[in-house]
């Protein structure tokens, strides 16, 4: 039975913050795209993973991190190696620092991703052991739940299995079952059979922190339990138990989505809005929608109706065909942005809405990595800086950040709006103390990104 109440209120938040605190331990969360900090805020994101960065960190005694690991962007065996990088680097900064720390595996609310590879491979690096795998993608701001082991996406007051979905026809992450049990026989191609896949009900849950704590106790390693939850106030209720078995020496590998990471910390999300409305500035913001789904394609025609834009539509099919290297097309892209933005005008680039696919995931995902190169380059030359910049898309995101803008270390500030992180662009970046909006491809409803605009512009105010 699903809680009536609010899904979102946190009643046990000042608890478990405490908890947290006094494990005298570094969250690091490793990020298969960089949404995962959709529910913090005031809290470092990095986007490299070298030993001397985490060494910085841990010395520090940061108590939460970010690492961009972009996992989802490569394929599987990329992906899995540097997931194992990751883990060892932090493993050997730890041993130099005497820092003590714990890894999250985060992930997609809607199911995609590298799992089993990428956790086993971070897990291994991480000299973690096997360990038995907690797998809890609710994400309550975004409205995906799990009941009676179902993973569900809220639209409109109705849950929909998330197989029905078009995350689940996604050309590299697909999947058929929606029932996470059979979801993870069929992710480990039948080697984890569902009915050895254990399962923490709402009903569990309900009956208190002694049952939760004979449930998680019972785990061996490499046993892998569903976590059901509706709401944050059944999620705090397994991260406390949590707490006190992490205390007590027992270890978990976690694959979740972003809902896991906030109740665990006892760290709410934040609303930020912009201070300063472009009105005071006379250069134009820029957008940029590499994200193809659905969704996106809805919100960014609901954003191209608003005044003062200027729309600039980049052929896919275009990219693929030319070499980008010495493309004039790239040069016209730039002309046309650059000129907006100085006039004042807001530059939208938004990438052809027609999904152009490959014959197997790894072409797709490489059609997918040139498109986003592209954007990346066109980042790299812009000269002025926007007055506000918004990336849609996970991936997209990711790369314009760190390889576009060069960013190696960002803070979150919170969200725009529920779900829709923004951070402050570092120092070592081409344009420090910049607010950069993370907008992922599935969040929010068809207004929301015209919403986002709204907050950074004179629509606002009127």
């Amino acid at each position: 039975m699903t809680d009536s109440k609010n899904p979102l209120d946190r009643p046990y938040e000042k608890e478990i913050r405490k908890l947290f605190y006094e494990q005298h331990l570094t969250l690091v969360i490793v990020d298969d795209d960089p949404t995962g900090t959709q529910t913090a805020h005031d809290v470092p994101v990095l986007g490299h993973w070298t030993e001397v960065a985490f060494i910085d960190e841990f010395t520090n005694k940061t108590p939460l991190f970010f690492v961009l690991a972009n996992t989802r962007s490569l394929p599987k065996a990329k992906a899995t190696e540097r997931a194992r990088e990751i883990g060892q680097n932090l493993l050997n900064a730890a041993e130099k620092t005497g820092r003590r720390f714990m890894v999250i595996s985060r992930s997609d609310s809607t199911l995609r991703g590298y799992y089993p590879s990428e956790v086993e491979a971070l897990s291994h690096g991480a000299g973690l052991g096997n360990l038995p795998t907690l797998l809890i993608p609710a994400f309550f701001e975004g409205g995906r739940i799990t009941e009676d082991n179902v993973h569900y996406i809220m639209e409109g007051g109705r849950k929909i299995p998330v197989s029905e979905t078009v995350f689940a026809r996604d050309k590299s992450f697909g999947y058929t079952h929606s029932d996470l049990t059979k979801w993870v026989e069929e992710k480990t191609a039948g080697s984890i059979k569902r009915e050895a896949v254990k399962s923490l009900s709402i009903k569990d849950i309900a009956l208190g922190e002694e049952v939760i704590f004979e449930r998680l106790s019972a785990l061996s390693a490499q046993d892998v339990m569903v976590v059901n939850n509706t709401t944050y106030k059944e999620l705090e209720k397994t991260c406390l138990v949590l707490h006190r078995l992490i205390k007590k020496g027992k270890g978990f590998n976690f694959r979740t989505a972003a809902s896991f990471v906030s109740a665990f910390s006892g760290m709410g999300p934040l609303t930020w809005i912009p201070q300063n409305k472009v009105s005071s500035s006379p250069l134009g913001g820029l957008v940029i929608v590499g994200s193809y789904v659905k969704k996106s394609t809805s919100q960014l025609e609901q954003l191209l109706e608003k005044e003062g834009i200027k729309a600039i539509p980049l052929s896919v099919q275009k990219i693929i065909d030319a070499e980008i290297s010495n493309d004039s097309f790239l040069i016209e892209m730039l002309e046309n942005i650059e000129s907006s933005m100085a006039s004042g005008i807001h530059a939208v680039v938004y990438t052809s809405r027609n999904l152009i696919s490959g014959g197997s995931p790894e072409e797709s995902l490489a059609i997918g990595e040139k498109v986003t190169g592209f954007l990346v380059s066109l980042v790299k030359k812009i000269k002025t800086q926007p007055a506000f910049f918004i990336a849609k898309g996970g991936i997209t995101s990711n790369d314009i950040a760190v390889k576009g803008l060069k960013m190696k270390k960002a803070r979150v500030l919170g969200q725009i709006i529920p779900g829709v992180p923004v951070w402050e662009m570092g120092d070592e970046t081409r344009f420090p103390g910049m607010p950069y909006v993370v907008y992922p491809g599935n969040v929010g409803d068809a207004d929301s990104l015209a919403t986002v605009f709204d907050l950074f512009t004179v629509n606002a105010s009127n």
